[in-house]
């Protein structure tokens, strides 16, 4: 194929960096004024100073992964009777309910039991200004502070969901600090930058090819420029404060939620676009693709490049465009107008591909490269900003300008550069997550994986690699024909069952012929397809899952299988139940949930489609303890403390360092440190140690008197675990980004994300959501060195459901609306009837469906 390239970069004196997956760009030397315009013929100049070379990005590789050493103790797992546990009736009368037949049976032969939170009396603090639902619920069941009036109700069991959780609120609000502090700002001016130059080019063209590439480019940037531009400064502490008097925070909030929704609007973006004075065909073009990014309903080709599209269709006999319900602002990014502008620019550069078979959109890319070589701090600016996102989430699945800018330095020399530097892009990574809509001509006759290959182009900035999405993308199709060695279709629907199996869950492989899609007519490809994957999958070293924060999250839930299973004979009897693997399934589909909704930006998602002073004397005894228990996954603390560490150090590296929230990360991994002692304590059935003593003295209130007062001699081990682990919870809360006040929405453990969109000629597109609710309350009865008893948690609610394709794609706020009762941030735990909440899985329902 001929490379129409019309780019001089003889300008260029930039050395590209590429290593793990990362990016980043160094300077040697000045740069010269910009290049002249395209000018034809076609030719490729690098200058001799272009080079391509490899050096650490840092982002925490130093970090040492330290694997559990546990020793457990046999006699943890031995069976014991319920009856001698003493305060099943402590816990009915504290968090008002009563035990079933069904629930006691179920206690005795399962040693737990789950309960939904409105069917007891426990509710959530939401008056905090960063309160979090998890760490609330906790701080209801911890009891007072006050060793005296400690009782047996307050023994709790610390699940592992509460730990996962935490580090999913840091993440969050990390990135959310990085976005809205340097990635926005960076990404607005790097736009409006690259829309001033590329115009610049087309002002000084001087033949028709010239005009056009150039023309096309500006337009390309037109639209993310016109939705950066209108975007309102978030709340800050400020707001809040007026004539030096705090100001209701709903108020607040509602104010600006009115004020701002009047921002980031078609119209106001219409009316930039007309201060532009683009010519009449460009200004339809773009305003045309605007609409589209803001209505956000459906999939088409972009208006600036119908034509290129168009043209590629009829070459390659695959119709493909670009999903543009994926720009509906959702997860993190409804609470600001600058924040749902973030998210549908970078959905922009995210979701449109400069397709590499086809010779205009080449041409194009090759012009884009040219802009990032001209102008150092945008491209400096650009290199910080996706190193720091391939580190939080992965590698780019893409083409990038980088390698377009290397490929041209592989034609430096050859006999025909343009050959040369397209050899070189044809060799280059190839995509292995297909994100676009594709029509056929007829059912069957495509491959997938020749699907997959003609989506292979730049894109400005690529969405990222993800593992569950390579999978959930491997284990369907739509109208395309079989896969070599296969004699059945597969589905275009995939399910988390499929992605947990493939992370170790036994169960999940039980359950997966529960799913609506598994028939017979695709079953065969179905398992055909985990065992590939599965052989895939056995390849790959802990340092492949270490390799970014993404992966290194997904390696955590896996150890919640496979060291459970690993150790299960020797390990608590509530763990060997078999309905503990359901209950291990939620935590991990919990914690996964969460993953792809703090990553839903710029995670590639898979598409298979057709288309005080001193206190007065207290003489009363101290009770006994409360004996807490910790959900001892060893494995997963240890990982868990891993991608903590891992995260402070690599974005410390990257002079992340003064982020707000690092202070709180250092506080969870402190805290991880206190669990995972404990748990090492609690498999080596150690006994646990508090030592009461009397002592008397003067009295505080009355010198003339004496007070005899019991107090605890030094550390209890009991006391650490009832208050002070949750301290390290609370200490370990994230402050808010946007405002001192979290949103309610952002209070509540209820969270939406879709992952995958599926549909053939014969199964109707739909959109696969995973979601969290309200978190169930678990009593789990414990039996060790320290005597039974009957313990109480909480753990995460999950949900998998499917929605048909069309409209605006389900946010938070949409979703809530099942679980919560209004938005005041100060009455957010308000639930409404758990008849209203959605219907639980199948693969959950043992849990509760009680025999």
């Amino acid at each position: 194929m001929t490379l129409r390239m019309k780019v001089l970069l003889g300008c260029l004196a930039a050395v590209a960096v590429v290593t793990a997956g990362t990016l980043a760009y160094v300077y040697r030397g000045a740069f010269q004024p910009a290049p002249a315009p395209l000018q034809q013929p076609v030719a490729v100049q690098p200058t001799e100073n272009v080079q391509v070379e490899a050096t650490s990005t840092g982002f925490g590789m130093d970090v040492v992964y330290e694997a559990p050493t546990s020793t457990v103790n046999a006699a943890i797992a031995k069976d014991f009777d319920i009856k001698t546990v003493a305060n099943i009736a402590d816990m009915e009368k504290a968090y008002g309910f009563t035990f079933t037949p069904a629930e006691l049976k179920a206690l005795s032969e399962n040693k737990f039991v789950m309960k939904a939170l409105t069917d007891t009396s426990i509710k959530p603090n939401s008056s905090p200004d960063n309160a979090k639902e998890f760490v609330q619920l906790y701080e209801q069941v911890k009891g007072q502070p006050d060793v005296h009036d400690r009782g047996p109700q307050n023994s709790i069991f610390f699940s592992s969901d509460v730990f996962l959780n935490a580090y999913n609120n840091l993440y969050v609000e990390l990135l959310k600090e990085m976005e809205n502090k340097t990635f926005y700002p960076a990404m607005r001016s790097l736009t409006k930058s690259f829309y001033e130059r590329s115009s610049a080019h087309l002002a000084s063209a001087t033949t028709d090819a010239d005009r056009k590439t150039w023309t096309k480019v500006r337009n390309y940037f037109a639209v993310p420029y016109a939705i950066f531009e209108n975007a309102a400064t978030p709340l800050t502490e400020q707001d809040y404060l007026k004539d030096a008097q705090t100001q209701d925070p709903a108020k607040v909030q509602a104010d600006f939620a009115a004020k701002d929704a009047t921002v980031d609007t078609y119209d106001n973006a219409t009316a930039f676009v007309k201060k532009l004075k683009l010519d009449a065909t460009s200004e339809t073009a773009v305003l045309a693709d605007l609409k589209k990014v803001f209505d956000a309903n459906d999939k088409s080709a972009p208006d600036i490049f119908a034509d290129e599209y168009a043209a590629y269709a009829d070459q390659e006999k695959i119709a493909l465009s670009v999903d543009f319900s994926q720009f509906t602002p959702r997860g993190t990014y409804t609470s600001s107008s600058l924040r749902r502008e973030y998210f549908r620019g970078m959905k922009w550069y995210i979701m449109l591909p400069f397709f590499l078979k086809s010779a205009d959109l080449t041409t194009y890319a090759y012009a884009v490269s040219q802009l990032m070589a001209e102008d150092p701090a945008s491209l400096a600016d650009y290199s910080k900003l996706e190193s720091a996102i391939g580190f939080m989430v992965g590698e780019s699945d893409d083409l990038m300008p980088v390698d377009y800018l290397q490929a041209l330095a592989a034609g430096k020399g050859t006999a025909d550069p343009s050959s040369a530097a397209m050899d070189y892009l044809v060799k280059a990574h190839n995509p292995k997550i297909k994100d676009l809509a594709a029509i056929y001509p007829e059912v069957g006759t495509e491959q997938s994986a020749d699907v997959l290959l003609k989506t292979k182009g730049m894109r400005f900035f690529s969405g990222k690699f993800i593992i569950d999405s390579y999978w959930t993308g491997y284990l369907t199709q739509g109208d395309e024909a079989l896969r070599p060695g296969y004699d059945q279709k597969l589905p275009p629907m995939a399910s988390s069952l499929e992605v947990m199996t493939l992370l170790g869950s036994d169960y999940a492989r039980t359950q997966i012929p529960k799913l609506d899609f598994y028939l017979q007519n695709n079953s065969k490809a179905i398992d055909h397809a985990l065992k590939d994957l599965e052989t895939q999958n056995a390849t790959m070293t802990d340092a492949d899952w270490m390799k970014n924060l993404y992966t290194a999250w997904m390696w955590t839930i896996s150890s919640l299988f496979t060291w459970q299973k690993a150790n299960l004979a020797e390990l608590p009897r509530f763990m060997q139940s078999p309905l503990w693997d359901a209950k291990t399934l939620m935590t991990a589909s919990g914690f996964w949930t969460e993953l792809r909704h703090a990553t839903i930006l710029y995670a590639k998602q898979s598409f298979a489609e057709r288309g005080g002073g001193p206190g007065e004397c207290d003489p009363r005894k101290i009770p006994a303890p409360p004996k807490a228990y910790i959900e001892p996954q060893a494995e997963a603390y240890a990982r868990l403390e891993y991608l903590a560490t891992r995260t402070f150090q690599g974005l410390k590296d990257q002079g992340f360092g003064q982020l707000n929230n690092m202070g709180a990360l250092q506080n969870f991994i402190s805290m991880m440190g206190t669990v995972r002692s404990y748990v090492d304590k609690e498999l080596g059935n150690a006994k646990l140690d508090e030592q009461i003593i009397s002592v008397t003295g003067p009295d505080n209130q009355d010198p003339t008197k004496t007070c005899t007062q019991e107090q605890i001699q030094g550390t209890s081990d009991w006391e650490t675990l009832r208050l002070g682990i949750i301290s390290g919870l609370e200490g370990s809360l994230p402050v808010p980004t946007e405002g001192p006040v979290l949103l309610a929405k952002d209070k509540r453990a209820a969270i939406v994300a879709d992952v995958h969109t599926g549909g053939d000629s014969t199964y109707p597109p739909r959109i696969l959501y995973e979601g969290t609710g309200v978190p169930y309350v678990i009593f789990t009865a414990v039996s060790d060195a320290n005597g039974p008893r009957l313990t109480v948690g909480f753990t995460y609610s999950q949900y998998e459901f499917t929605k048909e394709y069309g409209g605006q794609r389900m946010t938070d706020e949409d979703w809530q609306k099942n679980f919560y009762q209004g938005d005041d941030t100060y009455n957010a735990y308000n639930y409404t009837s758990k008849d209203t909440w959605p219907k639980v899985n199948a693969w959950y329902a043992p849990l509760f469906d009680l025999k």
